[in-house]
Protein backbone atom coordinates (compact mmCIF):
# COMPACT_ATOMS: atom_id res chain seq x y z
CA UNK A 1 0.00 0.00 0.00
CA UNK A 2 2.86 2.33 0.63
CA UNK A 3 4.61 1.71 -2.33
CA UNK A 4 1.28 2.32 -4.28
CA UNK A 5 0.56 5.37 -2.20
CA UNK A 6 4.59 6.66 -3.22
CA UNK A 7 4.14 5.88 -7.05
CA UNK A 8 3.10 8.86 -8.22
CA UNK A 9 5.07 11.23 -5.87
CA UNK A 10 7.26 9.86 -2.78
CA UNK A 11 6.94 12.99 -0.63
CA UNK A 12 3.20 11.95 -0.19
CA UNK A 13 4.23 8.93 2.47
CA UNK A 14 6.36 11.95 4.33
CA UNK A 15 3.76 14.22 4.84
CA UNK A 16 0.98 11.82 5.61
CA UNK A 17 3.15 9.02 7.68
CA UNK A 18 3.49 11.11 11.05
CA UNK A 19 -0.65 12.15 11.07
CA UNK A 20 -0.51 8.02 10.70
CA UNK A 21 1.56 7.38 13.22
CA UNK A 22 0.21 10.25 16.10
CA UNK A 23 -3.43 8.92 15.48
CA UNK A 24 -1.99 5.02 16.31
CA UNK A 25 -0.81 6.20 19.50
CA UNK A 26 -4.05 8.34 20.38
CA UNK A 27 -5.56 5.23 19.70
CA UNK A 28 -3.43 2.87 21.82
CA UNK A 29 -3.65 5.29 24.67
CA UNK A 30 -7.53 5.74 24.22
CA UNK A 31 -7.07 1.42 24.74
CA UNK A 32 -5.07 1.99 27.98
CA UNK A 33 -7.56 4.60 29.67
CA UNK A 34 -10.48 2.51 28.32
CA UNK A 35 -9.39 -0.57 30.73
CA UNK A 36 -8.08 2.10 32.89
CA UNK A 37 -12.11 2.72 33.65
CA UNK A 38 -10.72 6.59 32.63
CA UNK A 39 -13.84 7.65 29.82
CA UNK A 40 -13.06 11.47 31.04
CA UNK A 41 -9.46 11.02 29.22
CA UNK A 42 -10.88 8.92 26.68
CA UNK A 43 -13.36 11.13 25.38
CA UNK A 44 -10.74 14.10 25.83
CA UNK A 45 -8.36 12.30 23.65
CA UNK A 46 -11.00 11.57 21.00
CA UNK A 47 -11.74 15.32 20.73
CA UNK A 48 -7.82 16.01 20.51
CA UNK A 49 -7.31 13.29 17.98
CA UNK A 50 -10.49 14.73 15.99
CA UNK A 51 -9.63 18.26 16.05
CA UNK A 52 -5.97 17.32 14.81
CA UNK A 53 -7.60 15.28 12.05
CA UNK A 54 -9.88 18.21 10.98
CA UNK A 55 -7.17 21.10 11.26
CA UNK A 56 -4.31 18.39 9.02
CA UNK A 57 -6.58 18.32 6.52
CA UNK A 58 -8.38 22.27 6.89
CA UNK A 59 -4.42 23.17 6.49
CA UNK A 60 -3.93 21.61 3.17
CA UNK A 61 -7.05 21.85 1.52
CA UNK A 62 -8.38 25.38 2.74
CA UNK A 63 -5.60 27.17 4.05
CA UNK A 64 -4.65 29.10 0.59
CA UNK A 65 -8.45 29.49 -0.24
CA UNK A 66 -8.83 31.26 3.22
CA UNK A 67 -5.64 33.38 2.87
CA UNK A 68 -7.11 34.33 -0.45
CA UNK A 69 -10.26 35.10 1.18
CA UNK A 70 -9.07 37.04 3.83
CA UNK A 71 -6.98 39.40 0.91
CA UNK A 72 -9.84 40.17 -0.98
CA UNK A 73 -12.02 41.01 1.97
CA UNK A 74 -9.74 43.21 4.45
CA UNK A 75 -7.00 44.34 1.35
CA UNK A 76 -4.09 42.28 3.19
CA UNK A 77 -1.20 40.53 0.99
CA UNK A 78 -0.56 37.91 3.08
CA UNK A 79 1.91 35.69 1.15
CA UNK A 80 1.43 31.47 1.79
CA UNK A 81 3.89 29.43 -0.38
CA UNK A 82 2.79 26.58 -2.17
CA UNK A 83 1.37 23.37 -0.31
CA UNK A 84 1.81 20.62 -1.56
CA UNK A 85 -1.47 18.66 -1.47
CA UNK A 86 -1.08 14.71 -0.32
CA UNK A 87 -2.64 12.42 -2.11
CA UNK A 88 -6.24 11.22 -1.55
CA UNK A 89 -6.15 13.19 2.49
CA UNK A 90 -9.53 13.68 2.60
CA UNK A 91 -10.20 10.12 2.54
CA UNK A 92 -7.58 8.63 4.68
CA UNK A 93 -8.53 11.50 7.18
CA UNK A 94 -12.12 10.49 7.43
CA UNK A 95 -10.94 7.25 7.54
CA UNK A 96 -8.39 7.46 10.72
CA UNK A 97 -11.30 9.64 12.66
CA UNK A 98 -13.86 7.00 11.73
CA UNK A 99 -11.24 4.15 13.54
CA UNK A 100 -10.68 6.90 16.56
CA UNK A 101 -14.60 7.06 17.13
CA UNK A 102 -14.63 3.00 16.91
CA UNK A 103 -11.73 2.71 19.34
CA UNK A 104 -13.34 4.75 21.71
CA UNK A 105 -16.80 3.43 21.67
CA UNK A 106 -14.98 -0.11 22.13
CA UNK A 107 -16.07 -1.51 19.05
CA UNK A 108 -12.19 -1.94 18.21
CA UNK A 109 -10.98 -4.04 20.79
CA UNK A 110 -7.39 -5.43 20.08
CA UNK A 111 -5.21 -4.60 16.94
CA UNK A 112 -1.61 -4.35 16.06
CA UNK A 113 0.32 -1.50 14.25
CA UNK A 114 0.23 -4.05 11.13
CA UNK A 115 -3.41 -3.96 11.22
CA UNK A 116 -3.98 -0.40 11.79
CA UNK A 117 -1.44 0.34 8.71
CA UNK A 118 -3.49 -2.29 6.60
CA UNK A 119 -7.18 -0.97 7.47
CA UNK A 120 -6.11 2.67 6.71
CA UNK A 121 -3.55 2.37 3.71
CA UNK A 122 -5.54 -0.23 2.23
CA UNK A 123 -4.60 0.38 -1.24
CA UNK A 124 -8.36 -0.01 -3.53
CA UNK A 125 -9.93 2.28 -1.17
CA UNK A 126 -7.05 4.45 -0.47
CA UNK A 127 -7.13 7.65 -2.77
CA UNK A 128 -10.96 8.05 -3.15
CA UNK A 129 -13.00 5.69 -0.78
CA UNK A 130 -15.39 4.11 0.26
CA UNK A 131 -14.81 4.74 3.78
CA UNK A 132 -14.86 1.25 5.73
CA UNK A 133 -15.41 1.15 9.78
CA UNK A 134 -12.68 -1.10 11.04
CA UNK A 135 -14.87 -4.22 12.00
CA UNK A 136 -16.21 -3.87 8.34
CA UNK A 137 -12.91 -5.09 6.79
CA UNK A 138 -10.43 -6.62 9.08
CA UNK A 139 -12.54 -9.99 9.80
CA UNK A 140 -12.14 -10.16 5.96
CA UNK A 141 -8.40 -9.78 5.68
CA UNK A 142 -7.86 -12.33 8.85
CA UNK A 143 -10.14 -15.00 6.58
CA UNK A 144 -9.02 -13.88 3.15
CA UNK A 145 -8.18 -17.50 1.17
CA UNK A 146 -5.26 -15.58 -1.08
CA UNK A 147 -5.93 -18.15 -3.77
CA UNK A 148 -8.16 -17.95 -6.97
CA UNK A 149 -11.68 -17.54 -6.63
CA UNK A 150 -13.43 -16.99 -10.16
CA UNK A 151 -16.34 -15.93 -8.44
CA UNK A 152 -14.42 -13.11 -7.03
CA UNK A 153 -12.14 -12.55 -10.12
CA UNK A 154 -15.53 -12.06 -11.83
CA UNK A 155 -17.68 -9.82 -9.97
CA UNK A 156 -14.02 -7.68 -9.31
CA UNK A 157 -13.06 -7.52 -12.97
CA UNK A 158 -16.87 -6.47 -13.53
CA UNK A 159 -16.74 -3.84 -11.67
CA UNK A 160 -13.71 -2.55 -12.31
CA UNK A 161 -14.58 -2.39 -15.88
CA UNK A 162 -17.70 -0.49 -14.97
CA UNK A 163 -16.10 2.05 -13.04
CA UNK A 164 -13.53 2.68 -15.58
CA UNK A 165 -16.31 3.08 -18.45
CA UNK A 166 -18.20 6.00 -16.28
CA UNK A 167 -14.41 7.29 -15.32
CA UNK A 168 -12.63 7.18 -18.99
CA UNK A 169 -15.51 7.08 -21.23
CA UNK A 170 -18.57 9.34 -19.74
CA UNK A 171 -17.07 11.42 -16.91
CA UNK A 172 -13.85 12.42 -19.44
CA UNK A 173 -16.28 13.07 -22.55
CA UNK A 174 -18.36 14.62 -21.06
CA UNK A 175 -15.01 17.34 -19.26
CA UNK A 176 -14.71 19.10 -22.54
CA UNK A 177 -17.82 20.09 -23.49
CA UNK A 178 -18.71 21.54 -20.01
CA UNK A 179 -15.36 23.23 -19.50
CA UNK A 180 -15.73 24.67 -23.26
CA UNK A 181 -19.60 26.39 -21.40
CA UNK A 182 -17.86 27.74 -18.33
CA UNK A 183 -15.01 29.12 -20.08
CA UNK A 184 -17.62 31.08 -22.34
CA UNK A 185 -18.97 32.47 -19.08
CA UNK A 186 -16.17 33.32 -17.31
CA UNK A 187 -14.74 35.18 -20.22
CA UNK A 188 -17.95 37.19 -20.21
CA UNK A 189 -19.16 36.34 -23.20
CA UNK A 190 -23.49 35.55 -23.30
CA UNK A 191 -24.55 32.00 -22.66
CA UNK A 192 -27.96 31.14 -23.81
CA UNK A 193 -30.89 29.29 -21.21
CA UNK A 194 -30.19 26.16 -23.07
CA UNK A 195 -26.72 26.07 -23.04
CA UNK A 196 -26.69 27.22 -19.54
CA UNK A 197 -29.27 24.12 -18.30
CA UNK A 198 -26.82 22.04 -20.33
CA UNK A 199 -23.26 23.24 -18.67
CA UNK A 200 -25.40 22.90 -15.54
CA UNK A 201 -26.51 19.54 -15.97
CA UNK A 202 -23.02 18.10 -17.91
CA UNK A 203 -21.26 19.36 -14.51
CA UNK A 204 -23.46 17.30 -12.16
CA UNK A 205 -23.35 13.75 -14.76
CA UNK A 206 -19.76 14.19 -15.32
CA UNK A 207 -18.83 14.42 -11.10
CA UNK A 208 -21.83 11.85 -10.67
CA UNK A 209 -19.90 9.42 -13.27
CA UNK A 210 -16.05 10.45 -11.91
CA UNK A 211 -16.76 9.78 -8.23
CA UNK A 212 -19.38 6.88 -9.12
CA UNK A 213 -16.62 5.73 -11.72
CA UNK A 214 -13.43 6.03 -9.02
CA UNK A 215 -15.59 3.90 -6.02
CA UNK A 216 -16.53 1.03 -8.60
CA UNK A 217 -13.50 0.54 -9.56
CA UNK A 218 -12.01 0.59 -6.07
CA UNK A 219 -14.89 -1.85 -4.88
CA UNK A 220 -13.83 -4.24 -7.69
CA UNK A 221 -9.88 -4.41 -6.93
CA UNK A 222 -10.66 -5.18 -3.49
CA UNK A 223 -13.46 -8.03 -4.22
CA UNK A 224 -10.36 -9.33 -6.50
CA UNK A 225 -8.76 -10.23 -3.38
CA UNK A 226 -12.01 -11.14 -1.91
CA UNK A 227 -12.77 -8.48 0.40
CA UNK A 228 -16.43 -6.54 0.00
CA UNK A 229 -16.35 -3.28 -0.04
CA UNK A 230 -19.81 -1.25 0.73
CA UNK A 231 -21.46 0.51 -2.12
CA UNK A 232 -20.74 4.30 -2.34
CA UNK A 233 -24.00 5.34 -4.53
CA UNK A 234 -27.23 4.11 -4.53
CA UNK A 235 -28.29 5.89 -8.04
CA UNK A 236 -28.90 9.64 -6.63
CA UNK A 237 -29.50 10.97 -9.38
CA UNK A 238 -33.25 9.00 -9.63
CA UNK A 239 -34.14 11.21 -6.12
CA UNK A 240 -37.11 12.35 -6.01
CA UNK A 241 -35.72 15.53 -3.63
CA UNK A 242 -32.72 16.88 -2.50
CA UNK A 243 -32.81 15.09 1.11
CA UNK A 244 -33.12 11.81 -0.67
CA UNK A 245 -30.11 12.58 -3.32
CA UNK A 246 -27.83 13.35 -0.33
CA UNK A 247 -28.77 9.61 1.48
CA UNK A 248 -27.56 8.14 -1.80
CA UNK A 249 -24.58 10.13 -2.51
CA UNK A 250 -21.22 8.84 -1.30
CA UNK A 251 -23.07 6.92 1.40
CA UNK A 252 -20.07 5.53 3.39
Amino acid sequence: SLFFYAWWRPLNVLIIAPSVALNYCIARLMQRFIRESRPRRVRALLIAGIAFNVAFLGYFKYAGFFTGVVDDVFGTHFVLEKIILPLGISFITFQKIAFLVDVAAGRVQRFTLRDYCLFVLFFPQLIAGPIVHYREVMPQFERAPCVYEGTNVALGSTLFFAGLFKKAVLADGIAPMVTALYGHAIAGESISFVYAWCAAIGFTLQIYFDFSGYSDMAIGIARLFGVKLPPNFNSPLRARNIIDFWLRWHLT
